[in-house]
């Protein structure tokens, strides 16, 4: 990924416009929309101030080899889920399980952006596992009476 699609990228995520982003690092719109379509490129200053901004290593934003994985600040929503009751929904291509096929219904006992721990009630045995996030297609909350 070049340099270009990185900004636009990391623009994108953060929800900012070409201006918001220009009156942040203190550019004009057009240069952002010009680093974005690669026509040119930030000099170190700008390439700093913009990885501060964007909170990430200027070697992440210059390596073009190096593909940039970007995560959202979704650690605070998926926090709340602790405590919760809910129903996971897997990538069953590359996880089965049956205990929580079969079950459905899970309690958060932690999660964060790599893994879930919940905790399975079969009968009167419990049990706790530790899921890879990556395997998780959508977490439903049910809503309890």
């Amino acid at each position: 990924m070049v340099i270009g699609e990185k900004i636009a990228e990391l623009r994108k995520k953060y929800n900012y416009t070409q201006e918001k982003l220009a009156e942040k690092i203190g550019v004009t719109r057009q240069t952002i929309s010009n680093w974005e379509s690669n026509i040119t490129s930030p000099d170190l200053n700008q390439a700093s101030l913009l990885c501060k901004e964007m909170r990430i290593n200027i070697n992440d934003l210059l390596d073009n080899e190096l593909e940039l994985k970007v995560r959202d600040n979704s650690s605070s929503v998926l926090s709340k889920l602790v405590g919760r009751k809910v129903i996971l929904n897997f990538d069953y291509d590359n996880y089965y399980d049956m205990d929580i096929e079969y079950q459905g219904k899970v309690t958060v006992l932690s999660i964060d952006d790599e893994f879930i721990k919940v905790e399975i009630n079969k009968g009167k045995q419990t049990i706790s596992k530790l899921i890879d996030m990556n395997l998780v297609n959508s977490i439903k909350v049910i809503e309890e009476n």
